[in-house]
């Protein structure tokens, strides 16, 4: 997902639109996570340990989600920018 100059404001405002999405998956996961630790703390009547553990775990895994996400991204744009070069030849 690489700006392109002559790809025009529908590209730039698509773009946006995927980078800000980004900001809101880890305290999505943290808030997931939590909240399934909860419901165990609530079943098994045990302190809040396991909620914070699931926030820490549902951090972790918003963590690896972004990173997956932004490496599919730039591959996407790697194949992209080679395939443009190579029509410019």
């Amino acid at each position: 997902m690489a700006f392109s100059p002559g790809g025009g404001q529908r590209d730039l405002w698509g773009q946006v639109a995927f980078y800000s999405s980004l900001g809101f998956i880890i305290p999505g996961a943290v808030v997931g996570g939590y909240f399934l630790g909860w419901l165990l703390d609530e079943y098994l009547h045990t302190t809040p340990i396991l909620g914070i553990i699931g926030g820490l775990a549902g951090a972790v895994a918003g963590i690896a989600e972004i990173l997956q996400i932004l490496t599919r991204a730039e591959k996407s744009a790697d194949r992209d920018n080679s395939s443009s070069d190579s029509g410019k030849r």
